[in-house]
């Protein structure tokens, strides 16, 4: 999204009947978050033989998502006639190693846009109302109308990354300011589809100087300079620094059986309240209580549909739901093969989701290096994040008949409220959410909330601005969960979790254990990635780590083994009794690790150190899970 951002912010356009410059010009830039160079910006201009103005605009960031490396690369042409109308967009952008292209021709009062993406090409029509232009109009507007502090114009053009028609609106903030020497005007620049403006310098010829805009991840700079000097910032930059954690917020008590959450309510707390609130509108959501700097949510954890014979009245207005599209390709061979595998004869629309949801959530893994990608890539890697398990499980829901669309918002896991997204599908007269990333069986839990939900049939970006009015700008804090039936309420005040003696309490986990004399309790502030909740260690080195691998629950056999694989143990586990509970333990040379399963929390006791394995027994002996007694009661 902030790629798209900054792409689309230096599109922009108000026709000119001035007639264009035949003289080739270009641009390079490079763009800055947090001090380091992150990657650069070209932009270059021509005139064809037919005197329509070609413009060029060149952009190639890297980001540092968690120590994976995340590249966004894209290539944008712009035509413009002489007038300054817009005549076509060629786009074509990269998060992996397939790119997806976008071909936009404008004709009268529409724009036909044709998507490329895995060998598939998808065609689709918009209308609007007035005019288009494209940059270089932009520029001459800016020269002609932005002069004087509060001078501004107002235009609309098209985006290949939001795959829509956007508003654009330009202000004069000062006209004598200086960038590197250059003198030029400031201007903030606000765009339809996102939440925040950014500032921008423009020269005596409109070109940019100088660019900042806000994002979750920091403030994102793009600066101008002489082409000799691009390249050397380039090559002696690193990958970035870690920034994807700003974009988290950590929330006020671990929650308990994140993944099997029946209601939750929640208190969203603005940091920038003029950046806005997004459309909370959704089957499963209900807003409470709303001002400018807070709203109350209230989230529900709901069954399908009934499902009847009889053909819905709605059934037409479900078609963009079926339809294949450039993300969701359910008409891809290989989706469809494996639809047709995995559902075979069943009828009933809910058990066939529920195979492929567990098929999806068994077969993909994560890989942070990837954004946004079509199912045709998604279903031959079998690599993503949860953008790409929900595109692959909705194009395999579409391939199978079934209605599928795409869910984004915030998600609760491991201590933390982070950005993600998840499925629909329709079932009987109801849409049901449902999540092959975060997985449990059926309808996705309540510890989750949405700001878009769409077919994506214009693409990712159309929308996400309502993403862009949380991320990075609000604190959450659970008022109440319920969960067994059960309903908990969290007082203002309530505390993470208690320590007293040898004795660790948390009351919201149902978690109680006690630590062996000589050790020391550590580890207490950990949150996801992370899933340790609490640590013993001892003076001489030896540690014993309590871990919540909840965040999603095991689809198949293997991923139990996998998680003694990532707690350094590769062999095979074995069933055991502990205090009259089963559970699976494995070990290595010095690490001991237990499994020990109850009512959707997976707890895995891993202790590190010569010696372990009374003491490691011993604490999972002392556990208490799910508020009940495992093995000896507490004194």
């Amino acid at each position: 999204m902030i790629h798209a951002a900054l792409l689309a912010l230096n599109m922009v356009a108000a026709a000119s009947t001035a007639r264009p410059s035949p003289v080739e010009t270009a641009i390079g830039a490079v763009y800055r978050m947090g001090g380091q160079t992150i990657g650069t910006y070209g932009e270059k201009r021509r005139v064809d033989a037919s005197g329509n103005v070609i413009t060029t605009i060149d952009s190639d960031m890297v980001f540092n998502r968690l120590g994976t490396k995340l590249e966004l690369k894209s290539t944008d042409v712009y035509c413009e006639s002489p007038s300054g109308d817009l005549l076509a967009v060629d786009s074509t952008s990269s998060s992996s190693r397939q790119p997806t292209v976008v071909h936009a021709v404008v004709a009268g009062q529409s724009i036909r846009v044709t998507t490329i993406a895995g060998g598939h090409s998808y065609d689709r029509r918009l209308s609007f109302q007035g005019s288009l232009a494209g940059p270089d109009a932009a520029k001459r507007q800016a020269v002609q109308r932005l002069r004087l502090a509060g001078d501004m114009f107002a235009y609309q053009t098209f985006s290949p990354q939001f795959g829509n028609v956007l508003t654009v609106s330009d202000t004069v903030v000062s006209a004598n300011d200086a960038v590197e020497g250059t003198s030029a005007v400031k201007v903030e620049q606000r765009m339809s589809a996102m939440p925040a403006p950014s500032m921008m310098w423009l020269d005596a010829s409109g070109w940019m100087v100088r660019q900042t805009m806000a994002s979750p991840l920091g403030e994102i700079e793009a600066l101008r300079l002489p082409a000799a000097a691009i390249a050397p910032a380039i090559s002696a930059a690193d990958i970035p620094s870690e920034t994807f954690t700003r974009s988290i917020v950590t929330s006020n008590i671990r929650l308990p059986q994140q993944r099997m959450m029946q209601a939750i309510t929640l208190k969203i707390i603005a940091r920038n309240p003029s950046l806005g609130w997004p459309d909370f509108s959704a089957g499963n959501q209900t807003v409470l209580e709303k001002t400018p700097r807070y709203v109350v949510l209230r989230v529900r954890r709901i069954a399908p549909g009934a499902v009847t014979a009889a053909p819905e009245p709605a059934a037409a207005a479900l078609q963009p739901f079926l339809t294949p599209n450039a993300l969701l390709q359910s008409d891809d061979t290989e989706v469809r093969r494996i639809a047709g595998t995995v559902v075979k004869n069943e009828r009933n629309p809910w058990k066939a989701t529920l195979a492929l949801q567990r098929w999806t959530a068994a077969n993909m893994r994560f890989d942070l290096g990837i954004s946004i990608v079509p199912a045709s890539e998604v279903v031959n890697d079998r690599r993503g994040t949860c953008f790409g398990y929900s595109i692959l499980l909705g194009s395999l829901a579409r391939a199978a008949g079934i209605p599928s669309r795409v869910r984004i918002g915030l998600v609760y896991a491991g201590g933390i409220w982070g950005g993600h997204a998840w499925d629909e599908v329709r079932i009987g007269d109801r849409w049901t959410p449902i999540d092959a990333a975060l997985y449990a069986p059926g309808p996705a839990d309540a510890a989750r909330f949405s700001v878009y939900t769409s077919s994506l049939d214009s693409g990712t970006l159309d929308g996400l601005g309502g993403l862009g009015q949380i991320l990075g700008n609000v604190d959450i804090r659970i008022l109440d969960y319920t969960v067994d039936g059960t309903t908990t309420a969290v007082p203002a005040n309530a505390k993470p979790y208690s320590i007293a003696g040898n004795a660790y309490d948390n009351r919201w986990l149902g978690l109680s254990v006690r630590k062996p004399e000589g050790f020391a309790f550590a580890g207490l502030g950990a949150h996801w990635p992370q899933t340790m909740v609490v640590a013993m260690r001892a003076p001489d080195g030896r540690e014993i780590e309590i871990h919540d691998e909840s965040v999603s629950l095991p689809a198949s056999t293997n991923d139990r083994n996998q998680l003694f694989k990532s707690a350094g143990i590769s062999a095979a586990p074995a069933s055991r009794r502990i205090a009259g509970h089963d559970v699976l333990i494995a070990e290595a040379r010095n690490v001991r690790a237990v499994l020990l399963e109850y009512r959707g929390t997976i707890w895995l006791v891993k202790a590190t150190g010569a010696h372990m394995q009374a003491l490691v027994d011993r604490v999972v002996a002392s556990m208490i899970v799910a508020h009940r007694v495992v093995g000896e009661p507490r004194s």
